[in-house]
This record gives C-alpha cells, structure tokens and sequence, in this order.
C-alpha cells in the first residue's frame, strides 16, 4: 500500500509513559476534522517512515472525535517500527494512516458473561473492551498477565477496579496458567484473547474444542508457519472471469498485482488482515495468523498477501 492510498493524515500530538519500555501516543487529523469512529478491537495502519508500514490495535474510547491513541512497546528483535516510535518521534511529526478495521470486534449483547484474556502489550485492544463492556453494563471478567505490577500497561486504571472483574496476574511470583483460567470458562462463554505468540499458540490449542463462534483472538507479531510445498496453481476472478497462475514464488497478491488487479493489502505477513479476498470454491492452505487454525477447514475468505491453493481457487475478485 503506498502513501498515496493511505487516506488518512495524522500529526502525532503527545507522547505519554505507560509502562517500562510502551509509550502512549496521540494522533490527531491534521485537518481537526472528525476521524472515522472505531469500535474496540479496531487497528490502523501508520507509515512509520516512508515505506514503512505498521499496524498499531487503537484505544477505545477514542481521547477526541478527531484523536486516536495508540501504545507501542520498544521491542529490541522487531522489524524497527517500535524503534521509530521509540527513538524517533516528536511531536508534530505527521504520520499517513489508513481507514481503522476491525477483525477483532465484540460480539453483539449478551447476557453471558465475556471473558478477556490479555499479555502484556495485548492489553491495548482488551482494555478497550473491558471499557466499552463496562460502560454497556454487560458482565465480563479481564485476565492480564504481566512480569510484575510495574510491568502493567494501565495498571493504576485495572487496580482501582475492586467489583472482581479484572484478576491481575504477576508472572514472577504466584500466577495462575492461561490453561487454569479457562478451565473453570463455561463452555458456552464468549472469549477473546491478545498476547504474544506462545500465549495465543496455547490459547488455541485449548479452545480448540470450544464453539467457533465464541473464540477469538488475536496476534500482535507473526509466527512461524508449518507450511506444506509451495507449488504453482491457478486462481479463477469470479468478478472479472480471468484466470491467472500463481507460481511457486508469487502470492495471489503478487499475481493480481502484476496482473493489473487492484487488492488492499498492508503487513504481506498475514497478520492484519487487510487483504481478506472470499473464496468461492477451491481448498486452501491458510498460512495466515488472522483465521484461527480451528477455523480454517470452514472459512470462506483467505489472506492474499501468504495463504495459497491447494487446487483452483475460484475468488470473489
């Protein structure tokens, strides 16, 4: 996605300490008009630097309508975006960013009790929805797991909360597993789940059983993908009636692009979901982190940008 296609534009405005090594970071439209509203779960594409592109989960609710928030935290084995941010920014500072989206939404109201699970940096979209799920009245429970008290990203707002809903739980002493928390989840719970990688890996192999519908998560870094052998396949565009080959180092993405076709895309890691094409009929080899692995022997839509056929595909392209 190039700068130009980026529609938004954003000036950084103030830079806040949140915990050792994340930053809070406002942006607001340097037009001061209204941004687009976004809902918990929403995340944005920045160009850090040019060429630059990164996704950042947005905090709800949103400071301003014409302000968003998001934290970053330092990561020393990156891919330098956190680094920017870090080491690089000041204020008024402008950043290009995309429309929000959202792949990681609440579902609709319920009576059920929704269960948030977090780690470390994966609070930022949990937070939000604890917030918006408190400010509804709806009944939910958050879990965060942190090396210690001054590890927590928002740990004075979590603390102060004393009706039981938020269970803070320190890593370098006494802490339950992710594994002892959801065994005592009711099976018909609604779950959502953001952490780093080994948390979310766990997080579905444990809810592997648990209804589709009801889990969800999300990864804020890519992981490693056990992928079957990259040959060459075709794909069918239902919309425009072409047929073009994929070859065993392209991507669909890359064979529609050099193709002349127009898709979104972002990240090309799979992980944000920005170039989600529907599948209309053909078997696939999801290699993405956006479709659970649950999931992917019933999904309709695949990532472009990595997952691949493993017939024909025929795409709603």
């Amino acid at each position: 996605m190039a700068s130009s296609e980026l529609g938004l534009k954003l000036r950084l405005v103030e830079v806040r300490y949140g915990a050792p090594g994340i930053n809070l970071y406002r942006l607001a439209a340097c037009d001061g008009q209204p941004l687009p509203a976004i809902e918990p779960g929403a995340h944005i594409d920045l160009e850090v630097a040019p060429g630059f592109l990164r996704q950042y989960s947005l905090l709800w609710p949103q400071p301003r309508l014409d302000t968003y928030e998001i934290a970053v935290q330092e990561a020393s084995e990156g891919r330098g975006g956190s680094r920017a941010w870090h080491r690089q920014s000041v204020t008024g500072e402008i950043y290009p960013g995309s429309e929000p989206r959202n792949l990681f939404a609440l579902n609709a109201a319920t009576a059920t009790t929704s269960y948030l699970l977090a780690g470390g940096i994966g609070i930022t979209p949990i937070i939000s929805m604890y917030r918006k799920l408190v400010a509804e009245g709806r009944p939910v429970q958050l879990h965060y797991w942190t090396r210690s008290a001054e590890a927590a990203l928002f740990h004075d707002e979590l603390a102060a909360v004393s009706d039981g809903s938020v269970r803070l739980h320190h890593t370098s002493g006494p802490a339950p597993r992710l594994a002892d928390v959801l065994a005592d989840i009711p099976n018909d719970a609604p779950l959502y789940c953001c952490g780093p990688t080994r948390m979310i890996d766990a997080f579905d192999d444990l809810t592997a059983q648990r209804p589709l519908h009801l889990v969800h998560r999300e990864r804020f870094a890519a992981a490693p993908v056990e992928a079957g052998p990259a040959g060459s396949f075709s794909i069918h565009l239902a919309r425009s009636g072409r047929t073009l080959e994929v070859g065993a180092d392209e991507t669909v993405l890359s064979a529609c692009l050099a193709a002349g076709i127009d898709l979104d895309y972002s990240c090309e890691e799979g992980i944000c979901g920005a170039c989600e094409v529907r599948v209309l009929s053909g078997s696939v080899d999801h290699r993405d982190q956006v479709i659970a692995p649950a999931a992917r022997a019933t999904s309709t839509v695949m990532m472009a940008c990595c997952s691949r056929g493993l017939t024909t595909l025929d795409l709603d392209i």
